[in-house]
């Protein structure tokens, strides 16, 4: 019987063990004592995620700068190109103003003045004459023997080569 008792008093343990009470005889760990990591390994993934996040960071700031210097090279270009722009403009305001002088009456007549030409003397007005009131001309007014120079005289005429085929003689 003490053996039934002995297998009934271990199969009551077991069920206890079972539900988390420690076997008989095994260590059990002190309760002050806890399971942690390595602290080498958190700290290394820490200053890795912070190396990463700061070379990330330059490489950002490191592409704005760069950025910024072709910012500022294309608008001192832009700025040339404006300023171009606008003495092209003004160079053809002051050339619209010269044609304006030259085409009016006052510039024509500076023109003219520097050509060498002449206000008339004495001012002729002309009056029309309707048809059959004036008689038609006696003489030709083509002709340039009527108008008083005569046509130049023609040059001499070279003899006339003898044709081809033909002796000289």
């Amino acid at each position: 019987m003490r053996a039934a008792s002995v297998r009934s008093a271990s199969v009551r343990s077991a069920s206890v063990r079972a539900a988390g009470a420690p076997a008989p005889g095994a260590e059990r760990p002190s309760p002050d004592l806890d399971v942690a990591r390595a602290p080498g390994r958190t700290r290394r993934s820490i200053g890795g995620i912070g190396m990463v996040l700061a070379l990330g960071l330059f490489g950002v700031c490191l592409a704005l700068a760069a950025l910024h210097a072709v910012l500022v090279e294309n608008q001192a270009a832009l700025d040339d190109l404006l300023a171009r722009n606008q003495q092209r403009y003004e160079r053809i305001d002051e050339l619209q103003a010269e044609i304006a002088h030259l085409d009016s009456p006052e510039g024509l007549a500076d023109r003219a003045h520097a050509a060498g030409l002449v206000p008339s003397a004495d001012l002729a007005v002309l009056t029309p004459i309707g048809p059959d009131l004036l008689p038609p001309p006696e003489d030709d007014p083509f002709d340039l023997a009527s108008s008083g120079r005569l046509p130049a005289p023609p040059a001499a005429q070279p003899p006339e080569a003898p044709e081809l085929g033909t002796a000289a003689g």
